[in-house]
């Protein structure tokens, strides 16, 4: 499928850094996964901000996956608004969040292919700032943006910004563009040409939903592709704190039980994203610059003792629980891989 470009549409210059003056914007279009008709709400707020936005958001795609109810209210929904460019897609196979945003860039027609959860809300000049840095950074493949929670309750803010990794949102603190190893789901986008040559997200890995019971699957659907891109484009992804984007944080999400199971399963995709690692490669940099940022974090606490004792003392809580249990899932993963590479190896041997 050809992508679409835009014509006629100029950006204003007094945004524009350096003098740089594109002429013409990228097209986008914006891929969201969807599966439970429990999150209606938070894809019309979500709307809401696409409809929001100071540039124009091309197409919009809503992949739902297997719950018949919220596709029939969604078209209903959907069939009242004014955004033009809208696509409902229905996968009739359990969700799956790789499957669901390949489905989108299948579909997709822009030049920009965006990707956004359901329980997100973009900042209103989203869709602008993203299409302006396209236009600047040419030698960008892809962006990762801000992703700031939105609390349900505002006491939830004691959350420690070092594990903002574990609600999808950005613990990044630069004030400035800077090149990352992956975005989030959350708020990303590539060119088109990041998915030429079939490149898709790979269905073995990406969660399966989020749900009472915490994180279903092992994720890391994004490290895994955006690695393959970089590699295969020689192009980077870069980090843009002006691309904003609103994640809501639900109360179980930070619930000890949740916090369990997916720092765990974080661990278990470290592991096997280690095993892929070949030579001249570092693909825990990432991981062991997070270990330094959360040190850092760790100094600061001891002067909130003093001044917040309880509030230090649960963030530290939180931190060690997490911690421990990326260890118990990393040691397990490669606990695991170890294993199977010594029953292939036995096969081998008796084979010959």
């Amino acid at each position: 499928m050809e992508p679409r470009s835009r014509s006629g549409v100029t950006s204003p210059d007094s945004t524009r850094p350096n003098g740089a003056s594109p002429s013409l914007l990228p097209t986008i279009s914006v891929v969201v996964p969807c599966y439970s008709v429990e999150r209606l709400p938070d894809i019309l707020a979500l709307l809401d901000s696409v409809e929001r936005q100071t540039h124009q958001v091309d197409e919009f795609i809503v992949v739902v996956q297997k719950s018949q109810q919220l596709r029939s209210q969604l078209e209903e929904r959907l069939a009242g608004r004014a955004t033009s460019g809208w696509r409902l897609i229905f996968l009739e196979l359990e969700p799956q969040v790789s499957r669901a945003r390949n489905a989108g860039i299948e579909e997709a027609r822009s030049e920009i292919i965006a990707f956004v959860d359901d329980d997100a809300v973009l900042y209103d000049d989203w869709a602008e700032k993203t299409c302006e840095t396209y236009a600047l950074r040419q030698d960008t493949i892809g962006l990762a943006g801000a992703i700031v929670p939105l609390w349900d309750n505002p006491a939830m803010a004691w959350f420690p910004r070092e594990l903002y990794w574990m609600l999808s949102c950005t613990y990044w603190t630069s004030p400035t563009p800077v090149r990352v190893r992956n975005g989030y789901g959350a708020n990303m986008s590539f060119r088109r040409e990041a998915f030429s040559g079939g490149r898709r997200f790979n269905e073995a890995t990406g969660i399966s939903g989020w749900g009472q019971s915490g994180w279903q699957g092992m994720g890391g659907e994004e490290p895994e592709l955006c690695r393959r891109i970089t590699s295969d484009t020689g192009r980077p992804i870069v980090y843009v704190p002006d691309i904003r984007a609103w994640h809501r944080v639900k109360p179980y999400r930070l619930a000890t039980r949740t916090i369990v199971r997916r720092a765990y399963w974080e661990g278990r995709f470290k592991a096997w994203f280690a095993g892929q690692q070949v030579e001249g490669e570092d693909l825990l940099l990432t991981e062991r610059s997070l270990l330094r940022y959360m040190a850092n974090a760790q100094r600061n606490r001891l002067r909130l003792a003093w001044r917040h004792p309880l509030l230090a003392a649960r963030q530290q809580g939180a931190v060690k629980l997490a911690l421990v249990c990326v260890g118990a899932g990393y040691l397990q993963g490669r606990f695991r891989m170890l294993c199977c590479r010594g029953r292939t190896a036995n096969r081998g041997e008796k084979a010959t």
